[in-house]
């Protein structure tokens, strides 16, 4: 019994010459391709580890990263603003503008974070 071949698209949308498969080969080939795919498997354990490494370290920087940047960076801006046009009180300097921000806003991350927490003020 020979094969008659079938036309199926190839990933390029170009159709290509596949032989149909016959009822004798199916136990063999799927045998054959279960072997394949295990060997496979076995040599991709090492990128597969390296690979959620990776990506748990991309994820906590993703995650970690903005947040230091949303406290720090608004305050600095509107001191440098104030230190250029404005103008600071006697005694005050760029440095004490930031730091009372900075921690304002981390006071008021933290407060909010505390009130989703505990589900209140809704």
């Amino acid at each position: 019994m020979t094969a008659s071949p079938i036309r199926s698209p190839s990933p390029r949308g170009l159709a290509t010459d596949v032989p149909a498969r016959s009822g004798e080969d199916g136990p063999a080939a799927f045998a054959e391709e279960r072997r394949r795919l295990r060997a496979a498997q076995t040599t991709d354990t090492k990128r597969r580890r390296i690979g959620w490494r990776f990506g748990l370290a991309v994820d906590l920087a993703l995650l970690s990263l903005p947040i230091p940047a949303v406290i720090v960076i608004p305050p600095l801006l509107e001191c440098w603003h104030r230190a250029n046009f404005v103008g600071f009180f006697a005694g005050d300097s760029f440095e004490a503008c930031a730091r009372r921000r900075v921690v304002a806003r981390w006071a008021h991350l933290d407060a909010r974070i505390k009130m989703i927490v505990r589900n209140s003020g809704r």
